[in-house]
């Protein structure tokens, strides 16, 4: 057995043998799931490999019992077999930091390499039908302010536009493992997004297209249950290439996999940002984040459900804020070729200044964002896409208090 196959037998050995189990097999067939673990851990894969095989005959799609399967085709050498079981296993526990410490291993034994580098990219097109694509008032805002002798200003082009538009994205993600068993990986990743809108009452606002394009590189560190990641970000949002706002900064990210089921996600992210027409917003931006991820069902459907700390600190005082937000997001697999995820989120913001200078009050934001996302999977590659949302904005300053339907059909492209 060679140096790489014995490494990766030791990782194994390390693993805890329940990770990611579902439903039990009867008692006869649950003495021969154990006597394979046994055998896997003993270093007899290929008897291991034949019950796996044999008991997934009869329980075809039970994740424990295809995790086993992945492990002992590794050991066997089997890697091709290996690596296609570990991508479908990370397509039901997505950022399980086990499985993917394991699937870099079968990747490096593939390679024939110390190290392994992975790829994913994933592009996309469609259309949008958006209510209120400015995010403006149902009627254009007419204020009286009685402080000001009932004073009535009417602001111009805040009545909300609606529109239909098509968009264009892609994403690409990257992992470097750093040397053959080691817990650090170099980690990369670049997208974009750009959406042209068809309503021409869009181009007297300058917001008839917008594009978005990030860039992000930085370190991961995996070892056993444990997921920590710092990446730094540049980031730049348009309208028409004439309008942009630009921001970079740290992102940091912890995962816990408490237990194969639930993982705890702790998130950091810092921006400074650079306003090109409203230099009053140049400052300091970022959101402390905690979320909790549980898994369930054999289908390995998810919940999860957090909270976040927001704040901004902008050069003009009163447009700093500070404020949280309480997100949940349920994703279902009713079957492998399906996902169904509706979310909904809730934000409270708190300025530290009016919205104008002739409010009496600071402004403040209540949000609500509801929705969901739908994916069907046509092919291995292709995906029909399908998503909605509804965002209600009550705001104490009826230039911010809007309501937002946008619904997208689309098809994108991956490997």
């Amino acid at each position: 057995m060679s140096r790489k196959i014995l490494t990766f037998c030791f990782v194994i050995i390390l693993l805890s043998a329940g990770h990611l189990q579902a439903a039990t097999p009867d008692p006869v067939s649950g003495a021969e799931w154990r006597r394979a673990e046994n055998l896997l851990v003993a270093g007899q894969a290929e008897e291991s490999y034949r019950i796996f095989s044999s008991l997934l005959q009869k329980y075809p799609g039970h994740s424990s019992l295809l995790l086993g399967l992945a492990r002992s085709s590794a050991l066997t050498r089997r890697y091709q077999q290996a690596d296609d079981l570990y991508r479908d296993l990370l397509s039901k526990y997505p950022n399980d930091p086990l499985l993917l410490n394991e699937s870099d291993q079968v990747k490096a034994l593939m390679s024939g390499k110390g190290s392994a580098t992975t790829f994913n990219f994933r592009m996309r097109a469609g259309l949008i039908y958006d209510s209120n694509a400015n995010q403006g008032a149902e009627t254009e805002v007419v204020q009286v302010f009685p402080n000001l002798n009932n004073l009535q200003v009417t602001f111009r082009d805040t009545k909300k536009i609606s529109t239909t538009a098509a968009y264009f994205g892609a994403n690409f993600n990257m992992s470097h493992r750093l040397n053959e068993s080691g817990p650090w990986s170099f980690v990369g990743d670049a997208g974009l997004y750009i959406r042209g809108n068809r309503d021409s009452d869009l181009d007297d606002i300058k917001s008839s297209e917008w594009q978005w394009f990030r860039l992000g590189a930085g370190l991961r560190y995996t070892k056993e249950r444990n997921l920590f990641e710092f990446r730094l970000k540049y980031e730049i949002f348009d309208y028409e290439l004439t309008n942009h706002v630009t921001a970079w900064g740290p992102e940091l990210t912890y995962l816990r996999a408490v237990t194969p089921n639930f993982h705890l996600i702790s998130q950091l992210a810092l921006d400074w940002r650079n306003y090109q027409r409203n230099p009053d917003r140049d400052g300091t931006y970022g959101q402390l984040a905690q979320y909790g991820r549980f898994f369930f069902g054999e289908n390995a459907h998810s919940l999860t459900v957090g909270a976040a700390y927001l704040w901004g600190r902008p050069e003009r005082r009163s447009l700093g804020h500070y404020g949280w937000s309480a997100p949940v997001r349920l994703t279902l697999h009713p079957h492998t070729d399906w996902e169904i995820s509706p979310n909904a989120s809730y934000t409270a913001e708190y300025y530290r200044g009016p919205a104008i200078i002739l409010d009496e009050k600071d402004r403040r934001d209540k949000r609500i964002r509801t929705g969901v996302d739908v994916i069907y999977k046509l092919t291995e590659n292709w995906r029909l896409e399908f998503n909605y949302s509804y965002n209600k904005d009550n705001s104490n300053s009826p230039l911010y208090d809007y309501k937002q339907h946008v619904v997208g059909l689309g098809m994108s492209w991956g490997f």
